[in-house]
């Protein structure tokens, strides 16, 4: 499984708390890695994708539909009236929590000029994470053993 972390805000809108961010530009390449997510490669559930802590699956925080608009996967709504919503917003405030981080599952790739190009992938789960790496969204972790056999494969096919 793959991680994606970016910037989030807390808006207050009539006096309710709004989780508002990034979940993964298109077309734009990782800062940390040679990635694209080519446009509308992206699905989730038709019910969205649960929010954690931490990516901690015993601290869910709520369930997010996300949308695409200008080339960007988004999300807009309201932190639930519950204890988890209240504190997941405080910490916002406060600066803990300063992205968002998706975890998604490739299924379709391609590697073009050393670059890796996912052409679609399942968005599984989504993470209030302390530290983005930057503003719209970047490849921060991933699963180890594929990042390492799509490397060796890229390896293979490129040097002579």
């Amino acid at each position: 499984m793959d991680e994606i972390r970016c910037a989030i805000q807390l808006r207050a809108v009539e006096g309710v708390n709004r989780l508002v961010g990034v979940l993964l530009p298109y077309d734009t390449e990782a800062r940390d890695r040679r990635e694209v997510f080519e446009r509308g490669s992206l699905s989730w559930p038709a019910d969205g994708v649960t929010l954690r802590r931490q990516h901690d699956r015993q601290a869910p925080i709520m369930q997010v539909l996300p949308v695409v608009e200008d080339n960007e996967v988004r999300i807009d709504q309201p932190f639930p009236e519950t204890q988890a919503g209240r504190e997941a917003a405080l910490e916002i405030r406060q600066g803990l929590f300063k992205g968002l981080s998706v975890e998604f599952r490739v299924t379709a790739q391609s590697i073009v000029g050393g670059v890796r190009r996912i052409s679609a992938a399942l968005l599984v789960g989504a993470g209030l994470v302390d530290e983005p790496s930057y503003a719209s969204a970047t490849v921060e972790a991933r699963e180890r053993a594929l990042r390492d056999r799509e490397w060796e494969r890229w390896q293979r096919e490129t040097v002579l």
